[in-house]
């Protein structure tokens, strides 16, 4: 194989080698990103989990003073559904899915990104074993042109 040959070989690894590193480099920007989309899952469920909590407090304080009128035990029992029913176990629910989805794909993109680091070890293993070829090659033609 020819030094031209090598040189071409050396070029295709560093190419693969920065193919690599861009495409780790938007992943690490993607899993920020869903990094980020966690944290304000985790804070929606937590304030939501917080308020339905505080309205709770309110309607217990609320169910505590004298009954006024028919109404008023229809209205209580009717907020105290709201505030415990499915209705709210679903929302809740649905939140941690949410987060769940975002970590489910946070460790996908922390594999993508082990592979990306793989390929780029292997890229420069391959770059190393062929620069080591080059050397020969050159000395092998530096001797054939001193003899």
């Amino acid at each position: 194989m020819t030094s031209g040959e090598i040189r071409a070989k050396i070029r295709y690894y560093e190419g693969l080698i920065d193919e690599y590193n861009r495409e780790k480099l938007q992943l690490e920007k993607d899993l920020d990103e869903l990094d980020r989309l966690k944290a304000k899952v985790a804070g929606l469920q937590t304030s939501f989990g917080d308020r339905q909590a505080l309205r709770q407090q309110n309607l217990a304080a609320l169910a505590a003073m004298p009954q006024r009128n028919r109404i008023y035990p229809v209205y209580c029992a009717g907020m105290q559904e709201l505030l415990t029913g499915r209705m709210f176990s679903r929302s809740y629910e649905g939140l941690s899915e949410a987060g769940q989805k975002v970590s489910g794909k946070m460790r996908e993109v922390l594999g993508k990104i082990d592979n990306c680091e793989s390929k780029t070890a292997s890229a420069r293993s391959n770059k190393a074993y062929w620069e080591a070829r080059l050397r020969e090659t050159l000395a092998a033609e530096a001797e054939e042109a001193n003899a």
